[in-house]
């Protein structure tokens, strides 16, 4: 019971105090990647944890012997009970939850479809171009990665820009931000409602992973494209954050464009 009770405070403390790290201050917006990696290991550190109390609950509860007493083994059966009846709910959630997000993929795909106007296979995705006038690019991460860019984007950057776009959404699929979105969400829902790190946790997650990939793509294709392909595209849509990363981008030293090395996956 000791060592159920030790894993127990363990998971916990970490599935808490990660989302408040990951939500105070603005440390975070330096160094997005170093934020994602903390969080993201200390809430699988603190699965494992739960997943450990849980086991640890059962072994007591099968082991226990005639010597025991009456009041430690029922405790201990609840409490196993109890254990697994939580990990099986959880478990039912991820699937709920995974779902409607893998829906809702489909259903911007199907959405997007007819006004497909290129469609080229690469080895990591394929490269889509739709003919919408809005300056658009998504990457759309599950068992066959696309990144969608619109004509409205190609009109309104230059090769190098749009180069530095594709390379932001490149990011995401390679370091499987859709997954990191989706767990950011799913911790959230495990957390108190009265937690408001938690009902922070989803947008802090969502603002690490674009600054996270707009860090990969600046040093892939140059961060003063990136930077002016931001702002073009915030003057077209009014989008106030687009301008902020924009900004974010001067703020430190970066490889000179010249120097950068664009994936041939990317390549345009």
């Amino acid at each position: 019971m000791l060592v159920a009770l030790c894993f127990g405070v363990t998971a916990i403390a970490l599935l808490l105090l990660a989302p408040v790290a990951l939500t105070t201050g603005q440390w975070q917006v330096r160094r997005p990647k170093l934020a994602l990696a903390g969080w993201f290991g200390s809430f699988f550190i603190g699965a494992l944890c739960a997943g450990a109390m849980v086991v640890s609950l059962v072994v007591a509860a099968v082991t226990t012997t005639a010597s025991t007493s009456l009041t430690k083994a029922v405790a201990t059966a609840v409490f196993s009970w109890l254990a697994l009846a939580v990990a099986g709910a959880i478990i039912a959630l991820v699937f709920a939850f995974t779902e409607p997000l893998n829906a809702s993929q489909r259903a911007t795909l199907r959405k997007m479809a007819p006004t497909a106007v290129s469609r080229e296979k690469r080895d990591e995705f394929t490269f889509v171009r739709f003919e919408v006038a809005e300056p658009v690019a998504c990457a759309v991460p599950g068992r066959l990665p696309q990144i969608l860019v619109s004509t409205g984007l190609e009109d309104l950057l230059s090769a190098p820009q749009l180069q530095a776009v594709l390379a932001h959404e490149y990011a995401h699929l390679r370091h499987r931000h859709g997954w990191v979105v989706r767990i950011a969400e799913l911790n959230a829902l495990c957390l108190p409602r009265f937690f408001s790190a938690g009902h922070r946790l989803k947008q802090a997650t969502l603002l690490l992973v674009e600054l996270a990939a707009d860090d990969t793509a600046a040093k892939q294709a140059g961060a003063v494209n990136l930077a002016n392909a931001l702002w073009h595209m915030s003057q077209e849509t009014g989008d106030a954050g687009m301008l902020l990363r924009a900004q974010r981008l001067t703020l430190r030293r970066w490889p000179l464009a010249a120097r950068c090395q664009v994936p041939d996956a990317i390549r345009i």
